[in-house]
């Protein structure tokens, strides 16, 4: 089945306009593929159970034609709302995940965030769920450390893209293009 859906959900003080989101669903609706960027509340300050709520309701029903995709505090989020949405969609399957300057772990310098590292679901169960997997991080992130992806990678048995110089993905360090994420979902 080809793609298409994608949810993307955005990071810590980001918003469905920064970085690179609007520039994906540029890409991808030529194709027919719908990209969505819900707005997760508080993003000054996020509670894990209100962001996976959140994403939850909008990643909705999932199947082999759906797409997650999520950047920094987004990666954590849709693994703990995948993980939801497993339980509530027992014969579901997932077509992909990809997960851009991803963490399970506590980030050093963002205590605030440690709460959605807590309950967790295994990462090897999700995978089983989901066809395709992928981790991009960059060669050094001043945010999330880049030794946070690869225990990530591995959980998920997904494929690893590094990408020289890409810092934290953001608009701020001049990324607002993704084409390694648009080559992979297509």
């Amino acid at each position: 089945m080809s793609l298409r859906r994608v949810v993307v959900l955005h990071g810590y003080t980001a918003h469905p306009g920064k970085h690179w989101f609007g520039w994906l669903r540029e890409q991808l609706a030529p194709l027919g593929v719908v990209t969505e960027v819900p707005t997760l509340p508080d993003t000054e300050h996020p509670e894990a159970g209100a962001w996976t709520d959140a994403a939850v309701a909008a990643i909705g029903r999932v199947d082999a034609s759906t797409a997650v995709v999520g950047h920094s505090l987004g990666t954590i989020t849709a693994v703990r709302a995948l993980g939801r949405v497993f339980d509530e969609q027992p014969d579901a399957r997932l077509g992909s995940l990809a997960l851009v300057a991803p963490f399970v772990d506590p980030v050093p310098i963002y205590p605030e965030l440690d709460p959605f590292t807590v309950g967790l679901p295994e990462l090897p169960a999700l995978a089983a769920r989901i066809d395709r997997r992928l981790v991009i991080r960059s060669d050094f992130d001043p945010e999330v450390p880049i030794e946070l992806a690869p225990p990530v990678a591995a959980g998920l048995s997904a494929e690893e893209v590094v990408v020289p110089g890409a810092q934290h993905f953001c608009e701020s360090e001049g990324v607002t293009a993704l084409p390694p994420l648009v080559d992979w979902l297509l």
